[in-house]
């Protein structure tokens, strides 16, 4: 496994990874088997291995855990902002960890919202937004549906 030369690694622990272009990595921990796509920022997380984070992902604040699935374009955004009485307050961020839990699927164009975890083995459907945990063995495909797997 290789880092390219274009990648941006900055206070950050890798294991042996295989890192593709233009990938920005900052204060995070990246284990053994992890494969980070093009594009890909990640910001304050670990990330457990073997997991594929796919082309132009973002995860910031979140622990993710083994062979996990992130696909292209997913938002895995662990940091919002304060809702006051006038509205957002401008650079204010707060932190709210996110957990994606062994064996889940965050599907293309996805995002998981501060705080919450998204169960073992659930998967989160392409171009949805989860803004409540996901339990484990779950699939939620839009808003309105959520099945549970049998198995």
């Amino acid at each position: 496994m290789a880092v390219h030369e274009t990648a941006q690694i900055e206070n950050a622990t890798l294991g042996t990874v295989e890192i593709r272009e233009y990938v920005t990595i900052h204060d995070a921990d990246i284990d053994d088997g992890v494969q980070i796509y093009e594009g890909t920022s990640i910001k304050k997380a670990t990330i457990h291995g073997p997991t594929d984070i796919n082309a132009n992902a973002y995860v910031e604040n979140a622990t993710v855990g083994e062979s996990v699935q992130i696909g292209p374009n997913a938002s895995i955004v662990g940091v919002t902002h304060d809702l006051t009485d006038t509205g957002m307050e401008f650079q204010n961020d707060t932190f709210d960890g996110i957990v994606i839990e062994n064996g889940a699927f965050v599907g293309a164009g996805a995002v998981v919202l501060p705080g919450v975890t998204v169960g073992e083995n659930a998967v989160v459907g392409a171009g949805t937004t989860v803004a409540e945990d996901v339990p484990s063995e779950t699939v939620v495909r839009s808003a309105t549906e959520t099945v549970r797997r049998s198995l």
